[in-house]
């Protein structure tokens, strides 16, 4: 029979203490936990944390700091997964304990459940080499940014202010802002242009080697795109879109124009597309509010999302419902095997998969052409809500096959508007 998980948690709180312990061990796990740094190191300084399956530890200790702990059990340990906890206001800490190879963080308070989902997660990923990727550092780069949002967020929460207009309008402000000055990637597309303005040697080489600046250029590319993209999610919220009416008939041929312009992309795995109908009594008679430009990257995100997790050969369908108010567009596709989601999207994170910056998986996708940096379904939120709509994603199950399926759907719903001028 295999053992229980030994499960380490090192809190200074009582009462905190006691609700990980009494929750984590009715899950099936062994609790270990101390209130100090101290304590812990002398039990473990022969064992070298060999015998402990994963981590759990605050950063604020009485009797120093958990990243002081950190550092002691990658000496003996690089492998076991540790997950750090904090309140928000420590954001700054988190991320540099983050760079010691920590595999995740939580903000203070954080439920018990939540607590044993995350463990559970780790530990299922346990035989994996937790080294240090070029993913993860991009995940520090990720992190950042993410924390200035929980802690805005929080603090609000706590305030009852809990605007999420102005939440998100400050959000995409202060992002764009911290990318595009300063050390980020605005300074990095100024000396690209730079450089390639300089004079170049006899043997056509510029100051710096040439493939130097190939890699720099690469870079300074990605950059702009997510310049871009920032961009484009501040129009949306400071109200810089126009808004026109359109027909359903429009609408409709502008999505089929768009499905039809996808077809390489399609091939990458040889799927396809099944396009749906809506009622002919509602094509002439009903409109909606849209930006033709913003509208095609709206759909177009949620299609290549679709292709990406999708497995070979499949189909993504693509249905309408229309009632005497809405109009309800879904995308449904089934989700690859090989996909790190699994089946489907974990319920616990349905409700995070629009956060800026937040990735399901750490896949990158360069066939497709996309950022993969976790802010592509940030602009198909915002771009519905600004058009009067509103998007969900959920899993469900195809009966129609011999086989139910499971799938994963997104559905947005827009209002229609009165057809006088």
């Amino acid at each position: 029979m295999k053992q229980k998980p030994n499960i380490l948690i090192i809190e200074d709180d009582p009462t905190t203490a006691l609700l990980y312990t009494s929750t984590l061990r009715t899950s099936g796990y062994e609790i270990i936990q101390f209130s100090g740094l101290k304590p812990t190191l002398e039990t473990y300084r022969e064992d070298g944390f060999k015998s402990v399956d994963l981590i759990v530890t605050d950063l604020v200790l009485p009797d120093g700091t958990g990243k002081e702990l950190i550092l002691e059990v990658r000496k003996t340990n690089p492998n076991v997964p540790i997950i750090v906890v904090s309140a928000a206001e420590d954001s700054q800490s988190i991320i540099d304990v983050m760079r010691e190879n920590v595999q995740d963080y939580c903000i203070k308070p954080i439920s018990p459940k939540e607590l044993s989902k995350k463990i559970q997660y780790h530990l299922s990923k346990q035989e994996m080499d937790y080294q240090k990727t070029v993913f993860e550092k991009e995940k520090i780069i990720s992190l950042e940014k993410l924390l200035d949002w929980y802690s805005f967020k929080n603090q609000s929460l706590e305030k009852g202010e809990f605007d999420s207009k102005e939440l998100h309008k400050n959000l995409f402000h202060v992002l764009r802002a911290s990318l595009s000055q300063g050390a980020g990637f605005g300074i990095l597309v100024q000396i690209i242009d730079i450089i390639k303005g300089m004079t170049k040697t006899k043997e056509g080489d510029y100051i710096l080697q040439k493939e130097i600046l190939e890699i720099l250029e690469e870079n300074a590319s990605y950059a702009k795109k997510v310049l871009q993209t920032f961009t484009e999610i501040e129009n949306i919220i400071f109200g810089r879109v126009d808004t026109v009416k359109v027909s359903l008939r429009e609408f409709l041929a502008e999505i089929s124009a768009l499905v039809l312009e996808m077809d390489p992309l399609l091939k990458i795995k040889n799927q396809k597309i099944q396009l749906g109908k809506l009622e002919d009594k509602y094509l002439d008679s009903k409109y909606i509010l849209w930006d033709k430009e913003y509208f095609r990257k709206f759909f177009a995100e949620l299609l290549l999302n679709a292709m990406k997790f999708s497995p070979e050969t499949s189909s993504i369908f693509l249905f309408f419902q229309s009632d005497s108010e809405f109009v309800s567009i879904s995308v449904i596709n089934s989700v690859a095997v090989e996909s790190d989601t699994g089946q489907g999207i974990p319920n616990e994170y349905l409700d995070l998969v629009f956060e800026p910056f937040f990735r399901l998986t750490k896949n990158l996708y360069e066939k497709y052409g996309s950022l993969d940096f976790g802010i592509g379904l940030s602009l198909v939120r915002e771009t519905i809500h600004k058009f009067g709509g509103h998007i969900i994603v959920r899993n469900i199950l195809d009966h129609l096959g011999d086989v139910v399926t499971p799938k994963v759907e997104f559905k947005a719903t827009l209002p229609y508007v009165s057809s006088e001028k």
